[in-house]
């Protein structure tokens, strides 16, 4: 099977700058109990964006892909990068992921549920117990995965190679 890489433009180059920037996310996951399965969850959460990045698509999206999403999350990277916010930071790679990722109809809602891997989830849910922050990080990304794929399901189809 031969695996098609995406074409790399100026989304790509702005993902890249905003992982780079939210890398403080790998020390959050292992040392906060809180956050010990957001990498998981944003594994999970991933799933539409590695979908479309590796050959699956939606021919015809009702919300095509813009540069507006790339320029949005350099801006809030680059806010975050001033002002110290790791919040900020990991907005910003959420923006960028969808950057890149064609969406139809469900990627705001994929967009707005990655907040189940940031470690802002885990400051908001600190009265739960640590199992319960896991758990309801692990359904957030599974739900907003599924949001996610169902988003691009209309020709959801390989690229022929």
């Amino acid at each position: 099977m031969k695996v098609r890489f995406p074409n790399l433009g100026a989304e790509w180059a702005v993902l890249g700058f905003c992982a780079w920037q939210a890398s403080d996310l790998l020390t959050a996951w292992r040392h906060s109990p809180f956050d010990r399965w957001g990498w998981l969850a944003f594994g999970i959460w991933l799933a539409p964006t590695l979908a479309a990045a590796f050959g699956f698509h939606a021919p015809r999206p009702t919300t095509p892909r813009t540069p507006r999403l790339a320029w949005l999350a350099l801006a809030v990277g680059l806010a975050g990068v001033l002002t110290d916010m790791h919040f900020l930071k990991h907005g910003a790679l959420a923006l960028a992921c969808a950057a890149v990722t064609p969406f139809c109809g469900l990627g705001s809602l994929w967009l707005v549920l990655s907040l189940a891997w940031m470690p802002a989830l885990g400051w908001l849910l600190g009265g739960l117990s640590v199992f319960g922050v896991a758990s309801t990080r692990l359904a957030l990304a599974a739900l907003a995965a599924l949001m996610g794929l169902a988003g691009m399901r209309p020709g959801f189809r390989r690229v022929p190679e």
